[in-house]
């Protein structure tokens, strides 16, 4: 009950659902989301609804790019001048944002600066007066051989911003590759590899020097000049659910005082897997045979095949019938249906679907192209 007095402040909490957004892919339109809140009088009596106030709330994804050439911005003044770079950002999400900005200060890096801090940019937008712009200045009191000023960013390239997996059966283990490249021409770079998250224990390294192969979460590596070493990831789920992590790269032995610089790179997968097969028909070599009996011209004739999905993961099935299965022609649906031609067969459950044939023309090849749906359903978000 709300005390005695001319008004009062009540507040709404909307909680957006968590969903999986893959780290890259097409996003989709925002989620939109509506209610209201209704007003009435405590009485005894019948209440009527004094006042009705809608409510909208939009759930969506913020991803913020910059121009590939710029990831690491590099800037050289002689003592007491000062340059600047313009950094262009644009909204590459599904949802506005409002962005600040700030330097993360190390030691002997007071020179930095970063305008404006604050910044709203809308879905898709990149507009020329939201460059952001870095100065930076050498004190006075610095000797004169120390009048170059860069960001220090060790060049390592990386063939893959993220790993993903996908689906894998639990007891096994798939391997990934990552491979790293020095970009320098003249430095050896010593690199510190760890794997950390919620689900780190389900991610390994593959040991790049042991002759045994062994598997750890973290490890050291030498990077020559212009060299590229490959990483061995592997994914071995223990559970049937979605399992992220990520890998750090970090140099390695660079003083206290001047802490290295952290690459990250995403992981993910999830464990389990569905698996289709076709009961009650014929098993040949390259596929099944269904037998279609009664065919004749101006006769409907029908078989029903029976789907099932022996795995831990829902499947997602589409069926297609081909004339001609080496040319991808596809059969007309008047001659040859299929009821229903795509569905979600969930796992350890079976599925009767009907084939229809009205014709006394040759038979088609029904292709089942299946997967699994939690995938999909990550690909379509």
């Amino acid at each position: 009950q709300a005390p005695n007095l001319d008004s009062f402040m009540v507040w709404v909490h909307f909680n957006s659902p968590q969903k999986y957004t893959s780290s890259s892919g097409d996003l989709g339109p925002a989620q939109e989301y509506c209610a209201r809140v209704d007003i009435e009088v405590d009485s005894p009596g019948p209440s009527q609804v004094i006042r009705s106030i809608p409510l909208q709330a939009r759930s969506g994804t913020a991803r913020v790019h910059a121009p590939k050439g710029l990831q690491t911005v590099r800037l050289c003044a002689p003592a007491g001048d000062c340059r600047q770079q313009m950094l262009p950002l644009k909204n590459a999400g599904n949802i506005d944002v409002q962005l600040k900005l700030k330097v993360c200060r190390q030691t002997g890096e007071d020179g930095f600066t970063v305008t404006p801090d604050e910044l709203s940019l809308r879905v898709g937008e990149e507009k020329r007066h939201y460059e952001v712009t870095l100065k930076g200045e050498v004190t006075p009191s610095a000797p004169a051989h120390a009048a170059v000023l860069t960001t220090n960013v060790p060049p390592i390239l990386s063939n893959k911003q993220f790993v993903a997996w996908g689906g894998v059966t639990l007891g096994r283990a798939v391997q990934q590759k990552l491979v790293l490249r020095n970009n320098s021409p003249k430095a050896t770079q010593q690199l510190r590899l760890l794997i950390r998250g919620q689900d780190q224990d389900c991610f390994q390294l593959q040991s790049l020097f042991s002759p045994e192969e062994r598997l750890t979460r973290h490890g050291e590596l030498s990077i020559h000049p212009r060299e590229d070493v490959t990483i061995h990831l592997l994914f071995a789920p223990t559970r049937v659910a979605c399992m992220l992590a990520k890998l750090e790269i970090k140099q390695s032995g660079v003083r206290a005082s001047q802490p290295g610089v952290k690459f990250t790179i995403p992981l993910s997968g999830y464990g389990g897997t569905s698996n289709i097969i076709l009961e009650e028909q014929r098993k040949q070599a390259d596929g099944y045979v269904a037998t279609l009996t009664d065919v004749a011209a101006g006769h409907v004739s029908k078989v029903c095949l029976s789907v099932r999905n022996t795995g831990s993961r829902a499947a997602f099935i589409k069926a297609v019938a081909f004339s001609d299965l080496t040319t991808r022609t596809p059969m007309e649906p008047t001659v040859l249906s299929l009821a229903p031609s795509q569905f979600i067969l969930k796992e350890r459950t079976q599925e009767v679907r009907r084939l229809s044939h009205s014709d006394n023309t040759p038979l088609a090849t029904i292709c089942l192209f299946c997967g699994d749906e939690v995938s999909r359903q990550q690909y379509r978000r």
